[in-house]
């Protein structure tokens, strides 16, 4: 299978979590997630988007996603437009990442951004075969 690196751009509208949790859900399951663990992903990133889109929503810029992985890992990052997404202040959403993601970060800096990280080795094994 060939790694996929996608970067999608969109507006910060409650709106996009939909389309957003569609392009989860097939790269999840071609990565072979199970259908539970897909749906905890994709509402765990649609929530994070949406915590996210909340901050900036009144600003010009869109929120950037960027889906990358490697043979070992799957890392989510969405980056704020407004600079100022800097804690998660949702607690369902903590409880929500903590449950499905092996590490959730939120960054600071000239791109705060929320980073999600899956550990693909030990779930996944022979996953990358070509």
């Amino acid at each position: 299978m060939k790694l996929a690196n996608i970067e999608l751009k969109l507006p910060p509208d409650e709106l996009m979590v939909s389309p957003l949790r569609l392009l989860v859900s097939g790269l999840a399951t071609r990565l072979g997630f199970t259908v539970d663990e897909i749906a905890d992903l994709k509402d765990s990133i649609g929530e994070a988007f949406l915590a996210v889109a909340d901050r900036c929503k009144t600003l010009k810029g869109a929120i950037t996603v960027r889906w990358s992985e490697t043979q070992e890992n799957l890392s989510i990052r969405i980056t704020d437009p407004s600079h100022t997404f800097t804690k998660v202040e949702n607690v369902p959403l903590v409880r929500l990442l903590e449950k499905v993601a092996d590490e959730i970060t939120v960054g600071e800096g000239e791109e705060p951004d929320m980073h999600i990280r899956f550990d693909l080795k030990d779930r996944r094994k022979n996953l990358f075969k070509d």
